[in-house]
């Protein structure tokens, strides 16, 4: 996302190198960056970070904003720093903000990005009630140039790890943890014994990207093509398998039944 400073600071070098300064003496005189560096800022509500956004631009800093914190903007953009802007919605679907965020928090651990939550006075000094791990902590609003301050702080003691390798072989989805060497299956950190059969359904719908699965396509990927049984016997393993996994058809937390058509992995809010 392009913000209002950084297209101002675009015509503002335009403008110089009209003049005829050269790349050389705009670096001198520090009226462009040499280095960056870049700070992904979360927030369902940009306005309340819109002076820490336009600070950090002016202090050099490469800023990304966004509504949603997505996992895949890790890995393609590469922040150093995410600022995770924690501001108490009401009727939020998924609860406090902050229990909203814990996939940010596990994600930014895994890839060693640290993390800068803002948060309003009252969830400050509830702050102990949730697992923020290594996060820093910052009540909002403050001035820009005191989170600035903190951010360049965390930076700098930013220890030089290798981010944590993700297990090739460990399949996870909400509490369900499943190890494809040992062919075992956690619910909760609890074993839950699955038949083949329900396994490999199990591991089908975690490898979907939440398309949905017709029952004849399961048919042919779990049970092979050439296997002539119904489709009822897609409906009965579900139902086996949502049994063992405390699943519910009405209320389902894992696989979703979509009426007319097969079948769906949940959401990771439903």
């Amino acid at each position: 996302m392009l913000d209002e400073t950084t297209m101002i600071n675009d015509h503002s070098t335009g403008e110089n190198e009209q003049a005829g300064y050269t790349e050389e003496e705009l670096l001198q005189n520090g009226m462009i960056c040499s280095i960056t560096q870049r700070v992904m800022i979360i927030s369902p509500m940009p306005e309340r970070v819109k002076s820490l956004l336009v600070a950090l631009s002016s202090e050099c800093f490469d800023v990304f904003s966004l509504h949603d914190f997505q996992k895949s903007m890790l890995q393609s953009l590469q922040p150093e720093l995410l600022v995770f802007d924690a501001i108490p919605l009401v009727n939020a679907a998924t609860g406090h903000t902050l229990q909203a965020g814990a996939e940010l928090l596990e994600s930014a651990d895994m890839h060693a990005v640290p993390v800068l939550i803002l948060l309003d006075q009252k969830s400050y000094d509830s702050r102990d009630t949730f697992a923020l791990g290594a996060a820093e902590l910052l009540v909002w609003p403050a001035k820009p140039e005191q989170a600035v301050k903190q951010i360049n702080r965390m930076l700098t003691n930013r220890p030089a790890i290798v981010p944590k390798a993700v297990d090739q072989d460990i399949r996870t989805f909400k509490d369900i943890t499943v190890d494809l060497k040992k062919m075992t299956v956690d619910r909760g950190g609890q074993r839950v014994e699955l038949t083949k059969t329900e396994y490999d359904l199990l591991l089908h719908f975690m490898s979907s990207d939440g398309s949905v699965l017709s029952r004849e396509s399961l048919l042919d990927t779990v049970w092979g093509l050439h296997f002539y049984g119904g489709s009822n016997l897609v409906d009965a393993h579900i139902k086996s398998l949502r049994k063992k996994l405390k699943d519910s058809a009405v209320s389902p937390k894992y696989i979703v039944t979509v009426r007319g058509a097969g079948y769906r992995i949940a959401e990771i809010r439903e």
